[in-house]
């Protein structure tokens, strides 16, 4: 194990992960991300846009009417489903993505410090410190605080698997207060 480094104010934080909780991650900053929600835009517009076209040149040929209809109404039907559709299969996605990209057996056992000037985590891949300077963004959600750093690692505390939860908040919002890194509260954020 590593050794700590030791500021005068040290709130300690013993959590596992689990793949949920990277799924989380994944799902949060891909709904906040201008590409992935420009491509599943695209994506829906296209699917309709298809079916629309095949339904109406197939309208016009006599031998086919009743297969322009079917092709209408699933550009309709896809319109209404594609919501539902999609949070699923992007869910889908990302959740068989972390294991092929993280490698880690589940749970993940996960030691964070949270000093005035510094955090460090502990994990069974190794021991790692950062500056508050390198933090960016700090965000809550209903159920988590992700912590993105200028090495674009994020750290995942979930609310759920820790029992001081406020003095966390608190320990965060004092960050923000004496360093140049936003607090971003989304509290109501699902993935949608």
């Amino acid at each position: 194990m590593g050794v700590f480094l030791y500021s005068l104010s040290m709130l300690e934080l013993n959590y596992e992960l689990g793949e949920e909780d990277l799924l989380q991650l994944q799902l949060y900053f891909a709904s906040k991300d201008e590409m992935q929600i420009k491509q599943r835009r695209k994506e829906k517009y296209r699917m309709i846009g298809l079916s629309l076209l095949c339904g109406l040149l197939l309208f016009f040929d006599e031998g086919y009417r009743l297969l322009s209809y079917f092709f209408l109404g699933s550009s309709v039907l896809f319109f209404i489903i594609y919501p539902w559709w999609s949070v699923w299969f992007y869910k889908r996605m990302y959740r068989k993505h972390i294991p092929e990209s993280m490698r880690v057996e589940f749970p993940y056992n996960t030691k964070l410090l949270l000093g005035n000037d510094i955090i460090e985590i502990e994990t069974k891949k190794g021991h790692r410190h950062f500056s508050v300077n390198e933090m960016d963004v700090i965000t809550e959600t209903e159920y988590y605080f992700f912590i993105v750093t200028s090495r674009q690692v994020s750290i995942i505390i979930p609310k759920h698997r820790i029992n001081n939860t406020e003095e966390v908040r608190m320990q965060l919002l004092r960050y923000k207060e004496n360093n140049p890194v936003s607090f971003v509260e989304d509290l109501n954020w699902k993935w949608k």
